[in-house]
């Protein structure tokens, strides 16, 4: 993209796992920053959509490979506590926003993302000038919630063990998208641990009921075809968040990943449209 500087640095995250970084910058100075918080498996590199629709309208877009993914260190797609995540991704958001002093922050997060951006906001509310959640990972029927506390005491004991995997060809309705996918080095192609699985649904069981305490401006967004993160976490939260400007937008037919799906025109202008009137609104937070 013509006018844009590629940027990219490590940070060191809890216990000293190494984190690794990247980011788009606009030409000239940013007037918004976007930080992104990818989903399972994945890593920060794949929202090329997000980053080409928001840099030219002046954002600077940084993205953060959580441990255990992408180029940062740590067990392949395991956490100890779900606290380390948000650790990090405290560290993560002071290093970019000491580059752009007084700019409004957002965040963007999508599944597992999702689940994690909402549990940071819901901490560090007075950090953020607006949330967005891309099909959140809020609800699943996999494991009844009863099973939960069961679950947890079985990880405690097999943390590392992987017992189930994910169904890539559910990502998106476009082949090319789960092709590139299936095919990217720096995706874990594995199952995630017992302990991490452990903690999301922990996070399923609590982070609805805490809803009620957010407080920033909130967009979701979800497809209605999702078969990987289930729309009645999204019905949820719609229902039960505090944030007195909360808006939810579904798209009709749409699968998992959002912005890689072949409409994925509409839900980025939307996303574009939101984050522009919020950032002219925004009080910059520091």
């Amino acid at each position: 993209m013509t006018g844009t500087t590629e940027v990219h640095g490590r940070l060191p995250g809890v216990g000293g796992v190494e984190l690794f970084w990247q980011g788009r910058l606009p030409e000239g100075d940013p007037s918004g920053v976007l930080l992104v918080s990818h989903g399972i498996g994945e890593h920060s590199g794949r929202y090329d959509a997000v980053v080409d629709t928001l840099v030219p309208d002046g954002w600077a877009v940084y993205g953060l490979d959580h441990r255990g993914h992408g180029r940062s260190g740590g067990t392949r797609v395991h956490v100890r506590r779900y606290d380390d995540l948000l650790t990090d991704f405290e560290t993560f958001r002071r290093e970019t926003i000491a580059r752009h002093p007084g700019v409004p922050v957002f965040l963007l997060g999508h599944s597992l993302g999702g689940q994690i951006a909402l549990a940071y906001a819901l901490r560090h509310q007075n950090r953020l000038d607006g949330l967005v959640l891309s099909a959140p990972a809020l609800a699943s029927d996999a494991v009844p919630a009863a099973l939960v506390p069961l679950l947890s005491v079985v990880a405690k004991v097999l943390p590392t063990v992987r017992p189930v995997g994910i169904d890539t060809s559910a990502i998106s309705s476009d082949p090319a998208v789960v092709a590139d996918y299936d095919a990217d080095p720096l995706v874990h192609h594995g199952r995630p641990t017992l302990a991490l699985g452990a903690e999301i649904y922990r996070q399923m069981a609590e982070l609805p009921v805490r809803a009620a305490e957010l407080r920033v401006p909130l967009l979701v967004q979800h497809g209605t075809a999702d078969r990987l993160t289930d729309p009645a976490g999204t019905r949820l939260l719609d229902e039960r968040s505090g944030s007195a400007d909360t808006t939810v937008l579904w798209y009709d037919g749409f699968w998992h990943e959002i912005y890689h799906e072949p409409g994925r025109a509409t839900p980025l202008a939307d996303l574009r449209d939101w984050l522009d009137r919020h950032r002219d609104a925004a009080r910059p937070v520091t």
